[in-house]
Protein backbone atom coordinates (compact mmCIF):
# COMPACT_ATOMS: atom_id res chain seq x y z
CA UNK A 1 0.00 0.00 0.00
CA UNK A 2 1.46 3.68 -0.95
CA UNK A 3 1.49 6.59 1.38
CA UNK A 4 -1.15 7.90 -0.21
CA UNK A 5 -3.40 4.92 0.54
CA UNK A 6 -2.32 4.66 3.45
CA UNK A 7 -3.13 8.24 4.49
CA UNK A 8 -6.60 7.59 2.79
CA UNK A 9 -7.60 4.31 5.03
CA UNK A 10 -6.34 6.72 8.10
CA UNK A 11 -9.02 9.48 7.55
CA UNK A 12 -11.50 6.70 6.72
CA UNK A 13 -10.97 5.34 9.84
CA UNK A 14 -11.49 8.74 11.83
CA UNK A 15 -14.26 9.72 9.96
CA UNK A 16 -15.83 6.20 11.12
CA UNK A 17 -14.87 7.27 14.43
CA UNK A 18 -16.04 10.88 14.35
CA UNK A 19 -19.22 9.22 13.40
CA UNK A 20 -19.75 7.06 16.18
CA UNK A 21 -19.06 9.68 18.51
CA UNK A 22 -21.69 11.91 17.06
CA UNK A 23 -24.02 8.80 18.27
CA UNK A 24 -22.82 8.59 21.96
CA UNK A 25 -22.23 11.92 22.51
CA UNK A 26 -22.74 15.71 22.66
CA UNK A 27 -21.08 18.04 19.89
CA UNK A 28 -18.91 19.82 23.30
CA UNK A 29 -18.15 16.54 24.96
CA UNK A 30 -14.25 15.91 24.90
CA UNK A 31 -14.43 12.63 23.28
CA UNK A 32 -15.81 13.91 20.67
CA UNK A 33 -14.01 16.94 19.94
CA UNK A 34 -11.07 14.93 19.79
CA UNK A 35 -12.33 12.73 17.18
CA UNK A 36 -13.13 15.96 14.95
CA UNK A 37 -9.64 17.26 15.86
CA UNK A 38 -8.42 13.51 14.99
CA UNK A 39 -10.57 13.67 11.64
CA UNK A 40 -9.07 17.28 11.42
CA UNK A 41 -5.41 15.70 11.60
CA UNK A 42 -6.02 12.90 8.85
CA UNK A 43 -7.27 15.35 6.93
CA UNK A 44 -4.38 17.79 6.23
CA UNK A 45 -2.20 14.36 6.24
CA UNK A 46 -4.17 13.06 3.20
CA UNK A 47 -4.20 16.33 1.44
CA UNK A 48 -0.78 17.22 1.80
CA UNK A 49 0.27 19.45 -0.67
CA UNK A 50 -2.40 19.19 -3.04
CA UNK A 51 -5.12 21.99 -3.54
CA UNK A 52 -8.11 19.63 -3.41
CA UNK A 53 -8.65 15.90 -3.15
CA UNK A 54 -11.72 13.67 -4.21
CA UNK A 55 -12.88 10.38 -2.51
CA UNK A 56 -15.32 9.04 -4.53
CA UNK A 57 -17.45 5.76 -5.47
CA UNK A 58 -18.08 3.52 -7.85
CA UNK A 59 -20.10 0.74 -7.89
CA UNK A 60 -19.27 -0.52 -4.12
CA UNK A 61 -15.24 0.51 -4.00
CA UNK A 62 -14.33 3.70 -2.45
CA UNK A 63 -11.67 5.26 -5.16
CA UNK A 64 -9.02 8.20 -4.00
CA UNK A 65 -8.12 10.37 -7.25
CA UNK A 66 -9.53 7.57 -9.12
CA UNK A 67 -7.76 4.66 -7.50
CA UNK A 68 -9.62 1.80 -5.50
CA UNK A 69 -9.43 1.32 -2.01
CA UNK A 70 -9.59 -2.10 -1.39
CA UNK A 71 -7.72 -3.09 1.58
CA UNK A 72 -9.77 -3.24 4.62
CA UNK A 73 -13.21 -2.55 2.56
CA UNK A 74 -15.40 -3.91 5.50
CA UNK A 75 -14.15 -1.73 7.74
CA UNK A 76 -15.55 1.72 5.29
CA UNK A 77 -18.44 -0.55 4.58
CA UNK A 78 -20.66 2.05 6.89
CA UNK A 79 -19.43 4.76 4.73
CA UNK A 80 -19.91 3.05 1.48
CA UNK A 81 -23.53 2.70 2.50
CA UNK A 82 -24.26 6.60 3.67
CA UNK A 83 -23.07 7.43 0.36
CA UNK A 84 -25.02 5.16 -1.49
CA UNK A 85 -28.36 6.27 -0.09
CA UNK A 86 -27.82 9.72 -0.17
CA UNK A 87 -26.80 8.97 -4.42
CA UNK A 88 -23.53 10.92 -3.71
CA UNK A 89 -20.94 9.29 -6.39
CA UNK A 90 -17.82 11.73 -4.54
CA UNK A 91 -16.95 13.87 -2.38
CA UNK A 92 -13.91 16.77 -3.41
CA UNK A 93 -12.62 18.51 -0.08
CA UNK A 94 -10.56 21.57 -0.76
CA UNK A 95 -7.19 23.03 0.81
CA UNK A 96 -8.14 24.86 3.81
CA UNK A 97 -10.99 22.91 5.09
CA UNK A 98 -11.96 23.83 8.97
CA UNK A 99 -12.10 21.69 11.52
CA UNK A 100 -15.78 22.83 11.83
CA UNK A 101 -16.82 22.25 8.44
CA UNK A 102 -15.61 18.78 8.18
CA UNK A 103 -18.29 18.47 11.65
CA UNK A 104 -20.99 20.14 10.12
CA UNK A 105 -20.30 17.39 6.49
CA UNK A 106 -20.43 14.44 9.23
CA UNK A 107 -23.58 15.92 10.82
CA UNK A 108 -25.12 16.36 7.50
CA UNK A 109 -23.99 13.28 5.85
CA UNK A 110 -25.16 11.17 9.02
CA UNK A 111 -29.01 13.19 8.87
CA UNK A 112 -29.62 10.61 5.84
CA UNK A 113 -30.65 13.17 2.93
CA UNK A 114 -30.58 13.16 -0.50
CA UNK A 115 -27.19 14.66 -2.20
CA UNK A 116 -29.10 17.72 -3.52
CA UNK A 117 -30.96 18.00 0.21
CA UNK A 118 -27.30 17.81 1.31
CA UNK A 119 -25.89 20.61 -0.88
CA UNK A 120 -28.42 23.17 0.18
CA UNK A 121 -27.87 22.01 3.83
CA UNK A 122 -24.08 22.92 2.45
CA UNK A 123 -24.87 26.41 1.71
CA UNK A 124 -27.30 26.83 4.54
CA UNK A 125 -24.48 26.16 7.28
CA UNK A 126 -21.46 27.76 5.27
CA UNK A 127 -19.87 24.51 3.98
CA UNK A 128 -17.83 26.13 1.13
CA UNK A 129 -14.86 23.65 1.21
CA UNK A 130 -17.02 20.57 0.56
CA UNK A 131 -18.61 19.62 -2.64
CA UNK A 132 -20.79 16.57 -3.67
CA UNK A 133 -20.59 14.59 -6.40
CA UNK A 134 -24.33 13.02 -7.32
CA UNK A 135 -24.32 9.43 -8.19
CA UNK A 136 -25.21 7.92 -11.62
CA UNK A 137 -27.88 5.37 -11.90
CA UNK A 138 -27.56 2.82 -14.95
CA UNK A 139 -30.24 4.30 -17.09
CA UNK A 140 -28.32 7.40 -17.29
CA UNK A 141 -24.91 5.78 -17.90
CA UNK A 142 -26.19 4.59 -21.31
CA UNK A 143 -27.06 7.15 -23.29
CA UNK A 144 -28.70 6.59 -26.57
CA UNK A 145 -27.57 6.57 -30.07
CA UNK A 146 -26.69 10.02 -31.78
CA UNK A 147 -30.33 11.36 -33.45
CA UNK A 148 -30.38 12.91 -36.85
CA UNK A 149 -30.60 17.08 -36.49
CA UNK A 150 -34.55 17.09 -37.55
CA UNK A 151 -35.22 14.71 -34.50
CA UNK A 152 -32.82 17.09 -32.19
CA UNK A 153 -34.86 19.86 -33.48
CA UNK A 154 -38.23 18.46 -32.36
CA UNK A 155 -37.46 17.06 -28.81
CA UNK A 156 -35.80 20.65 -27.50
CA UNK A 157 -36.05 24.13 -27.78
CA UNK A 158 -33.17 26.56 -26.96
CA UNK A 159 -33.56 26.80 -23.12
CA UNK A 160 -34.03 22.76 -23.06
CA UNK A 161 -30.70 22.44 -25.21
CA UNK A 162 -28.83 24.96 -22.82
CA UNK A 163 -29.77 23.18 -19.64
CA UNK A 164 -28.77 19.81 -20.90
CA UNK A 165 -25.56 20.97 -22.13
CA UNK A 166 -24.84 22.32 -18.92
CA UNK A 167 -25.93 19.17 -16.65
CA UNK A 168 -23.76 17.15 -19.82
CA UNK A 169 -20.35 18.91 -18.99
CA UNK A 170 -21.21 19.27 -15.51
CA UNK A 171 -21.69 15.41 -15.22
CA UNK A 172 -18.13 15.33 -17.88
CA UNK A 173 -15.90 17.14 -15.34
CA UNK A 174 -17.21 15.44 -12.20
CA UNK A 175 -16.42 11.73 -13.31
CA UNK A 176 -13.29 13.40 -15.17
CA UNK A 177 -12.02 14.35 -11.70
CA UNK A 178 -13.30 10.93 -10.18
CA UNK A 179 -10.89 8.83 -12.49
CA UNK A 180 -13.53 7.86 -14.62
CA UNK A 181 -13.61 7.89 -18.52
CA UNK A 182 -16.98 9.64 -19.35
CA UNK A 183 -19.95 8.59 -21.62
CA UNK A 184 -18.46 9.95 -25.42
CA UNK A 185 -22.05 9.00 -26.35
CA UNK A 186 -23.45 10.90 -24.14
CA UNK A 187 -21.39 14.28 -25.01
CA UNK A 188 -22.35 13.85 -28.77
CA UNK A 189 -26.22 13.74 -28.49
CA UNK A 190 -25.65 17.21 -26.32
CA UNK A 191 -23.28 18.31 -29.77
CA UNK A 192 -26.21 17.27 -31.76
CA UNK A 193 -29.20 18.88 -29.51
CA UNK A 194 -26.83 22.35 -29.84
CA UNK A 195 -26.15 21.75 -33.50
CA UNK A 196 -29.95 21.27 -34.02
CA UNK A 197 -30.48 24.28 -32.33
CA UNK A 198 -28.09 26.16 -34.32
CA UNK A 199 -29.25 25.20 -37.71
CA UNK A 200 -32.84 25.91 -36.48
CA UNK A 201 -32.51 29.48 -35.41
CA UNK A 202 -28.99 30.30 -33.46
CA UNK A 203 -30.19 33.82 -32.04
CA UNK A 204 -32.20 32.13 -29.65
CA UNK A 205 -29.16 29.85 -28.27
CA UNK A 206 -26.77 33.00 -28.38
CA UNK A 207 -28.87 35.05 -26.44
CA UNK A 208 -28.49 31.90 -23.92
CA UNK A 209 -24.84 32.61 -23.68
CA UNK A 210 -25.57 36.03 -21.85
CA UNK A 211 -26.27 33.80 -18.91
CA UNK A 212 -23.05 34.14 -16.44
CA UNK A 213 -22.51 32.38 -12.93
CA UNK A 214 -19.32 32.68 -11.17
CA UNK A 215 -20.19 29.94 -9.22
CA UNK A 216 -20.35 27.35 -12.10
CA UNK A 217 -17.70 29.39 -14.28
CA UNK A 218 -16.26 26.29 -16.18
CA UNK A 219 -19.72 24.87 -17.17
CA UNK A 220 -21.30 27.68 -18.23
CA UNK A 221 -17.95 29.04 -19.96
CA UNK A 222 -17.71 25.72 -21.74
CA UNK A 223 -21.28 25.63 -23.19
CA UNK A 224 -21.07 29.29 -24.10
CA UNK A 225 -18.35 28.40 -25.90
CA UNK A 226 -19.92 25.75 -27.40
CA UNK A 227 -22.46 27.44 -28.68
CA UNK A 228 -21.02 31.16 -29.87
CA UNK A 229 -18.07 28.50 -31.76
CA UNK A 230 -21.13 26.77 -33.67
CA UNK A 231 -22.69 29.61 -34.65
CA UNK A 232 -19.76 31.10 -35.75
CA UNK A 233 -19.54 28.21 -37.65
CA UNK A 234 -22.32 28.33 -39.02
CA UNK A 235 -22.50 31.87 -40.19
CA UNK A 236 -19.20 30.63 -42.03
CA UNK A 237 -20.94 28.14 -43.89
CA UNK A 238 -20.18 25.10 -42.25
CA UNK A 239 -22.46 21.92 -42.64
CA UNK A 240 -23.89 20.14 -39.75
CA UNK A 241 -20.86 17.09 -40.02
CA UNK A 242 -18.32 20.16 -39.50
CA UNK A 243 -20.70 21.22 -36.85
CA UNK A 244 -20.58 18.72 -34.87
CA UNK A 245 -16.94 18.18 -34.69
CA UNK A 246 -16.22 22.05 -33.97
CA UNK A 247 -18.96 21.63 -31.24
CA UNK A 248 -17.38 18.45 -29.81
CA UNK A 249 -14.39 20.34 -29.69
CA UNK A 250 -15.23 23.37 -28.18
CA UNK A 251 -17.84 22.26 -25.59
CA UNK A 252 -14.54 20.00 -24.41
CA UNK A 253 -11.92 22.77 -25.24
CA UNK A 254 -11.25 23.01 -21.21
CA UNK A 255 -11.45 19.68 -20.00
CA UNK A 256 -7.73 19.33 -19.40
CA UNK A 257 -8.19 22.54 -16.53
CA UNK A 258 -9.36 19.59 -14.28
CA UNK A 259 -6.05 19.03 -13.67
CA UNK A 260 -5.49 23.10 -12.44
CA UNK A 261 -6.04 23.23 -9.34
CA UNK A 262 -7.89 26.07 -8.28
CA UNK A 263 -6.04 28.25 -6.35
CA UNK A 264 -4.97 29.06 -9.75
CA UNK A 265 -7.69 28.95 -11.54
CA UNK A 266 -9.35 31.25 -9.03
CA UNK A 267 -6.36 33.54 -8.45
CA UNK A 268 -7.21 36.80 -7.88
CA UNK A 269 -4.06 37.91 -8.98
CA UNK A 270 -1.32 37.41 -11.47
CA UNK A 271 -0.18 34.11 -11.77
CA UNK A 272 3.53 33.04 -10.72
CA UNK A 273 5.79 31.99 -13.38
CA UNK A 274 5.50 28.35 -11.82
CA UNK A 275 1.72 28.50 -11.82
CA UNK A 276 1.26 29.77 -15.38
CA UNK A 277 3.65 26.62 -16.70
CA UNK A 278 0.89 24.43 -14.71
CA UNK A 279 -2.10 26.88 -16.41
CA UNK A 280 -0.29 26.01 -19.86
CA UNK A 281 -0.40 22.02 -19.50
CA UNK A 282 -4.64 22.07 -19.69
CA UNK A 283 -4.70 22.53 -23.85
CA UNK A 284 -2.11 19.13 -23.94
CA UNK A 285 -3.80 17.30 -21.34
CA UNK A 286 -7.45 18.04 -22.33
CA UNK A 287 -6.59 16.25 -25.79
CA UNK A 288 -4.90 13.38 -23.90
CA UNK A 289 -8.25 13.26 -21.40
CA UNK A 290 -10.48 13.17 -25.20
CA UNK A 291 -7.95 10.75 -26.71
CA UNK A 292 -9.04 8.64 -23.34
CA UNK A 293 -12.90 9.27 -24.25
CA UNK A 294 -12.82 7.84 -27.64
CA UNK A 295 -12.80 10.36 -29.90
CA UNK A 296 -11.47 10.13 -33.05
CA UNK A 297 -12.32 13.46 -34.73
CA UNK A 298 -8.97 14.71 -35.61
CA UNK A 299 -10.60 18.72 -35.77
CA UNK A 300 -12.00 17.77 -32.34
CA UNK A 301 -8.71 16.71 -30.78
CA UNK A 302 -6.84 20.02 -32.76
CA UNK A 303 -9.21 22.27 -31.29
CA UNK A 304 -8.78 21.01 -27.81
CA UNK A 305 -5.53 21.75 -28.45
CA UNK A 306 -4.56 24.57 -30.02
CA UNK A 307 -7.79 27.10 -28.62
CA UNK A 308 -4.82 29.26 -26.80
CA UNK A 309 -2.68 29.54 -29.80
CA UNK A 310 -3.23 32.40 -32.13
CA UNK A 311 -2.96 34.00 -35.30
CA UNK A 312 0.51 34.94 -35.09
CA UNK A 313 1.39 31.50 -34.29
CA UNK A 314 2.06 32.43 -30.65
CA UNK A 315 0.52 30.99 -27.70
CA UNK A 316 0.37 27.92 -26.32
CA UNK A 317 1.59 24.93 -26.48
CA UNK A 318 4.55 25.72 -29.27
CA UNK A 319 3.47 24.78 -32.66
CA UNK A 320 5.91 22.88 -34.72
CA UNK A 321 7.58 24.39 -37.09
CA UNK A 322 5.86 25.04 -40.33
CA UNK A 323 2.95 24.37 -38.51
CA UNK A 324 -0.38 26.17 -38.89
CA UNK A 325 -3.28 26.31 -36.70
CA UNK A 326 -6.45 24.44 -37.86
CA UNK A 327 -8.84 27.52 -38.83
CA UNK A 328 -11.70 25.86 -36.36
CA UNK A 329 -9.24 26.42 -33.68
CA UNK A 330 -9.47 30.22 -34.76
CA UNK A 331 -12.95 29.95 -34.32
CA UNK A 332 -12.69 28.77 -30.68
CA UNK A 333 -10.18 30.91 -29.93
CA UNK A 334 -12.39 34.17 -30.81
CA UNK A 335 -15.48 32.57 -28.66
CA UNK A 336 -13.12 31.95 -25.73
CA UNK A 337 -11.34 35.47 -25.37
CA UNK A 338 -14.83 36.81 -26.18
CA UNK A 339 -16.78 35.00 -23.02
CA UNK A 340 -14.14 35.13 -20.88
CA UNK A 341 -13.67 39.06 -21.22
CA UNK A 342 -17.62 39.15 -21.09
CA UNK A 343 -17.71 37.28 -17.95
CA UNK A 344 -17.24 38.27 -14.02
CA UNK A 345 -14.07 36.69 -12.96
CA UNK A 346 -11.96 36.79 -9.63
CA UNK A 347 -9.13 38.95 -11.58
CA UNK A 348 -11.50 41.29 -13.29
CA UNK A 349 -14.89 42.68 -13.72
CA UNK A 350 -16.84 41.58 -17.19
CA UNK A 351 -16.51 43.87 -20.03
CA UNK A 352 -20.05 44.65 -21.72
CA UNK A 353 -20.06 43.10 -25.33
CA UNK A 354 -18.91 46.73 -27.34
CA UNK A 355 -15.72 46.86 -24.81
CA UNK A 356 -14.94 43.49 -25.26
CA UNK A 357 -15.30 43.64 -29.10
CA UNK A 358 -13.30 47.02 -29.25
CA UNK A 359 -10.44 45.01 -27.55
CA UNK A 360 -10.61 42.17 -29.39
CA UNK A 361 -10.51 43.75 -32.85
CA UNK A 362 -7.25 45.74 -31.64
CA UNK A 363 -5.89 42.17 -31.73
CA UNK A 364 -7.05 41.60 -35.51
CA UNK A 365 -4.32 40.08 -37.40
CA UNK A 366 -2.17 38.88 -34.53
CA UNK A 367 -4.34 37.40 -31.84
CA UNK A 368 -7.21 36.82 -33.97
CA UNK A 369 -7.91 35.85 -37.53
CA UNK A 370 -9.33 39.05 -39.28
CA UNK A 371 -11.93 37.84 -41.20
CA UNK A 372 -13.50 35.16 -38.66
CA UNK A 373 -13.07 38.26 -35.88
CA UNK A 374 -15.45 40.34 -38.88
CA UNK A 375 -17.74 37.70 -39.14
CA UNK A 376 -17.84 37.41 -35.30
CA UNK A 377 -18.50 40.80 -34.61
CA UNK A 378 -21.51 40.90 -37.56
CA UNK A 379 -22.90 37.74 -36.13
CA UNK A 380 -23.63 39.59 -32.69
CA UNK A 381 -24.06 42.83 -32.96
CA UNK A 382 -23.51 45.62 -30.88
CA UNK A 383 -26.04 44.37 -28.60
CA UNK A 384 -25.46 40.64 -28.40
CA UNK A 385 -29.00 38.95 -28.73
CA UNK A 386 -29.80 38.12 -24.54
CA UNK A 387 -29.38 42.00 -23.42
CA UNK A 388 -31.41 43.83 -21.73
CA UNK A 389 -31.91 47.67 -22.90
CA UNK A 390 -34.24 50.51 -21.91
CA UNK A 391 -35.66 52.24 -25.14
CA UNK A 392 -35.69 56.33 -26.04
CA UNK A 393 -39.85 55.44 -25.72
CA UNK A 394 -39.19 54.20 -22.32
CA UNK A 395 -40.06 50.42 -22.63
CA UNK A 396 -37.54 47.63 -21.70
CA UNK A 397 -36.48 44.85 -24.24
CA UNK A 398 -34.71 41.79 -24.85
CA UNK A 399 -32.36 41.99 -27.72
CA UNK A 400 -33.15 38.65 -29.46
CA UNK A 401 -31.11 39.08 -32.87
CA UNK A 402 -29.57 41.38 -34.93
CA UNK A 403 -31.73 43.86 -37.52
CA UNK A 404 -29.43 44.24 -40.54
CA UNK A 405 -26.82 47.17 -41.50
CA UNK A 406 -27.07 48.98 -38.57
CA UNK A 407 -25.38 46.59 -35.23
CA UNK A 408 -26.59 49.46 -33.19
CA UNK A 409 -30.65 48.43 -34.18
CA UNK A 410 -31.36 44.84 -33.46
CA UNK A 411 -34.68 43.33 -33.11
CA UNK A 412 -36.12 43.31 -29.83
CA UNK A 413 -38.75 41.72 -27.63
CA UNK A 414 -40.63 44.55 -25.60
CA UNK A 415 -40.89 42.53 -21.79
CA UNK A 416 -42.08 46.37 -20.10
CA UNK A 417 -43.93 49.06 -21.04
CA UNK A 418 -43.86 52.99 -19.87
CA UNK A 419 -45.03 52.94 -16.81
CA UNK A 420 -42.84 49.50 -16.25
CA UNK A 421 -45.54 47.04 -16.19
CA UNK A 422 -44.79 43.33 -17.72
CA UNK A 423 -46.03 43.22 -20.98
CA UNK A 424 -46.21 40.40 -23.26
CA UNK A 425 -45.18 43.04 -26.47
CA UNK A 426 -44.44 42.49 -29.55
CA UNK A 427 -40.77 41.69 -31.21
CA UNK A 428 -39.79 45.23 -32.70
CA UNK A 429 -37.00 45.92 -35.42
CA UNK A 430 -35.75 48.96 -34.03
CA UNK A 431 -34.81 50.04 -38.00
CA UNK A 432 -38.46 51.11 -37.83
CA UNK A 433 -38.50 54.91 -39.11
CA UNK A 434 -41.42 57.11 -37.56
CA UNK A 435 -41.92 59.62 -40.80
CA UNK A 436 -44.28 62.29 -38.53
CA UNK A 437 -41.14 62.81 -35.72
CA UNK A 438 -38.93 62.66 -38.70
CA UNK A 439 -36.61 60.01 -36.63
CA UNK A 440 -36.06 56.02 -35.29
CA UNK A 441 -39.13 54.96 -34.02
CA UNK A 442 -37.49 53.48 -30.86
CA UNK A 443 -33.79 53.86 -29.98
CA UNK A 444 -31.51 52.36 -27.20
CA UNK A 445 -30.56 54.69 -24.42
CA UNK A 446 -28.42 51.98 -22.33
CA UNK A 447 -27.78 48.15 -21.37
CA UNK A 448 -29.50 47.22 -18.77
CA UNK A 449 -28.74 44.40 -15.89
CA UNK A 450 -31.64 41.76 -16.36
CA UNK A 451 -30.95 40.27 -12.66
CA UNK A 452 -31.80 44.23 -11.15
CA UNK A 453 -34.86 44.52 -13.12
CA UNK A 454 -36.29 41.05 -12.19
CA UNK A 455 -35.89 39.28 -15.94
CA UNK A 456 -35.75 36.09 -16.91
CA UNK A 457 -34.18 35.90 -19.81
CA UNK A 458 -34.34 32.92 -21.08
CA UNK A 459 -38.34 32.66 -20.08
CA UNK A 460 -38.56 35.65 -22.52
CA UNK A 461 -37.04 33.58 -25.41
CA UNK A 462 -38.36 30.57 -24.72
CA UNK A 463 -41.89 31.93 -25.01
CA UNK A 464 -40.99 33.84 -27.86
CA UNK A 465 -39.70 30.46 -29.58
CA UNK A 466 -43.19 28.71 -28.69
CA UNK A 467 -44.95 31.79 -31.13
CA UNK A 468 -44.51 31.12 -34.40
CA UNK A 469 -44.17 34.30 -35.64
CA UNK A 470 -41.28 34.70 -33.20
CA UNK A 471 -38.72 32.91 -35.15
CA UNK A 472 -35.68 34.62 -36.93
CA UNK A 473 -36.32 35.87 -40.55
Amino acid sequence: MNPAQKDAEQFLLTLNAAWKSLGLYSPNHPAATAAFKNLATAFEKLLGAREQITLGLLHDTLVLEGVPLTAKADLFRTIVTRLQKGEVQGITFLKGCPQEELRRFVEILGVGMKSAEMEQEFKRRGVSHIFLVQLLREEEEKAPPPETVEKAEERVGAGAVYSRAIQTIRKVFQETRLGKVPSLAEVQRTVEDMVGGILKGKYSLLALTMIKSYDEYLFNHSVNVGILSMALGESSGLDATALRELGLGSLLHDLGKIHVPETITRAPRKLTEEEWEIMKRHPMDGMRLLEQMGVQSEIALRVVKEHHINHDRTGYPTLAPGEEPHPYSMIVHIADTYDAMTTVRVYQGPADPSQAISRMKVLAGSAFEPQMLDRFVEMLGIYPPGTVVRLTTGEIAVVTRPGGEDTSRPWTQIVRDREGKSVEGPEVNLMEWDSEAGDYARSIVIALDPTARGIDVPKVLQEREATPAGHSP
